[in-house]
């Protein structure tokens, strides 16, 4: 139950991010891709989707300041 409500308000939170970030959440967290498979989605190296993901995530950190968040702290 509080997962289900961490990825309500971490999914509110994450539409509030640019595109090149949300997107690759989405696909990591929501529906559970691989960076190889995102990767191939979007037609962009892994490496740049690591760095979207890190950078996502830390704009997400920033956001929700003061609250630890375990779907965050296991990514």
């Amino acid at each position: 139950m509080v997962r289900k409500d961490e990825e309500t308000i971490i999914g509110e939170a994450i539409l509030q991010l640019p595109l090149k970030q949300r997107e690759v959440l989405i696909y990591f967290y929501f529906h559970e891709m691989t960076i190889v498979a995102i990767a191939n989605l979007l037609s962009i190296p892994e490496s740049t989707v690591k760095t979207r993901l890190r950078r996502g995530r830390e704009l997400l950190r920033n956001q929700l300041k003061g609250i630890e968040w375990e779907v965050l702290l296991n990514g």
